[in-house]
This record gives structure tokens, sequence and C-alpha cells, in this order.
């Protein structure tokens, strides 16, 4: 069973100065997540699009 309404906060684009840094938690972080510094992008289309084409596993 799954949360009503429930976010998906395993993957987050926040941006720090002019970068737009890409953050994961692993699904081994259960109910508190452990973000990850996973990349940095120019824009935040560009870290978009790598979270778009990077099968995390």
């Amino acid at each position: 069973m799954s949360p009503f309404k429930s976010e998906d906060r395993t993957e987050l684009v926040e941006q720090d100065d002019n970068e737009f840094v890409v953050m994961r938690s692993p699904a081994s972080a259960e109910h508190d997540p452990h973000y990850e510094e996973v990349g940095r992008f120019a824009t935040r289309a560009q870290a978009e699009k790598f979270l778009e084409s990077t099968d995390f596993v």
C-alpha cells in the first residue's frame, strides 16, 4: 500500500548559485531521504534532461 497523495522525493533539482544540482536519495534511505549529488548543470533544462535519460538503480 502506498500513501495517498504522496510526492516522489527520490530525485530533486536544486539551484546552487549559477548551477543546477541533481540530487538523489537511494531506495535504502526508506522513510528519511539521504540526498547525494549526482550532477551539476548550467541550466535547469539540462538537469531535468539528465534525470529523464538516466536510469538509477
